[in-house]
């Protein structure tokens, strides 16, 4: 069985755009060596998780091949991922600052405020801790509460024991669900909009200490944010520090390895095609040492699209290329959505990619 390397290009899948030739960022990027990988490879178009636009822990869940009935929920995967092990009686949200006028909220990415402004905040209520993670995020931890707590956040609503990204036409900043628990958020959050001035914060994926499941030893994971480290952790991955030369990282690691790339994700987000475009060529320069790649299957996708004229993860398909020794390629020699879609993989769901992953490792 051959070396896995698995890399998730954050949202890198789109729709097309005027101002880009009616391309996608991905079809308009020079991307040379993914070009050379896929001229190669077996291609084909998956959707993370069926009929719905997935959030990323859950999505990335799903396509590492396990079943979403037992997906840990972003909160206690965002908090394992910086360190914080959930105790008994406890809760994790994941949280936005969000910058409101009023009655409304004109930024759900609001920067974290200062350390005395964080330091007050948790003066607020003993059993409410915020701790700020990565550019606007944090984590609420909650003691002696219950998960049933609604989002709060705009763009992510409850579905199952998961979230998906909608457009809301409706926007509330009252948690709601199990009444003590949500009584105790919302006047926290009430308290900490009056800290804050301008500013609140909003609410995702509330959860308890997640169960176990079947561990993923023989892995290695490189990520930047705390989702995927936490997932990681997880699912028993050894956690890698991300280097100055990453990809040398990937191509010596002797285990398996799982790589998440964050960068189209946000620019996605900011609706700006030109700059997600300009990612994806820097994103192909630092992957061209994997075209000589002869020992290792690798496999390059994506956990959602984020089309820059929805600003927000879509439920569209994104490409999957699987490269590797002894791989018969389908030889269509190009890395995009509508290229993809002509492959020999055809249309899949997450959940069926690690399977196909492993099976062709085999070859």
């Amino acid at each position: 069985m051959k070396k896995i390397i698995l890399i998730i290009l954050d949202g890198i899948g789109d729709l097309p755009i005027a101002e880009l030739g009616n391309k996608t960022p991905l079809g308009a990027a020079g991307k040379p060596n993914l070009n050379a990988l896929a001229s190669r490879a077996k291609l084909g178009i998956m959707q993370p998780i069926k009929g719905i636009a997935p959030e990323s822990g859950a999505a990335q869940y799903a396509i590492l091949g396990y079943d979403l009935n037992s997906c840990p929920r972003r909160g206690p995967l965002e908090a394992l991922g910086i360190g914080y092990k959930l105790k008994r009686g406890e809760i994790a949200i994941r949280c936005n600052f969000a910058k409101v006028r009023g009655k409304k909220i004109i930024d759900v990415r609001m920067k974290i405020p200062p350390r005395g402004i964080i330091e007050r905040l948790n003066m607020i209520d003993p059993e409410i801790r915020i701790i700020p993670t990565i550019d606007y995020r944090a984590v609420m931890i909650v003691k002696n509460a219950s998960e049933d707590v609604s989002n709060t956040h705009p763009g992510y609503e409850k579905y199952g024991s998961i979230s998906r990204a909608v457009t809301r036409t409706k926007i509330e900043r009252i948690c709601r669900g199990e009444i003590k628990t949500c009584k105790r958020i919302n006047k926290f959050i009430a308290n900490a909009e009056r800290i804050m001035h301008n500013g609140t914060i909003l609410l995702r994926d509330a959860g308890k200490k997640p169960g176990n499941v079947k561990k993923m030893h023989n892995w290695g994971i490189i990520a930047d944010m705390p989702v995927e480290i936490g997932l990681g952790k997880f699912l028993g991955m050894k956690v890698i520090r991300r280097g100055r030369d990453e990809v040398r990282q990937i191509v010596n690691c002797r285990t398996n390895i799982y790589v998440q790339i964050k960068g189209p994700a946000k620019l996605g987000h900011n609706g700006d095609a030109l700059a997600k475009k300009k990612a994806i060529e820097k994103i192909d320069r630092m992957l061209a040492p994997l075209v000589k790649e002869k020992n290792a299957l690798i496999c390059i996708t994506a956990d959602h699209s984020t089309p820059c004229a929805l600003k927000r993860h879509s439920a569209d398909p994104v490409p999957v290329l699987i490269s590797g020794a002894g791989i018969r390629g389908d030889g269509i020699g190009e890395f995009s959505e509508s290229a993809c879609a002509g492959g020999s993989i055809g249309r899949i769901y997450g959940k069926d990619l690690m399977r196909l992953v492993t099976k062709l490792s085999r070859v």
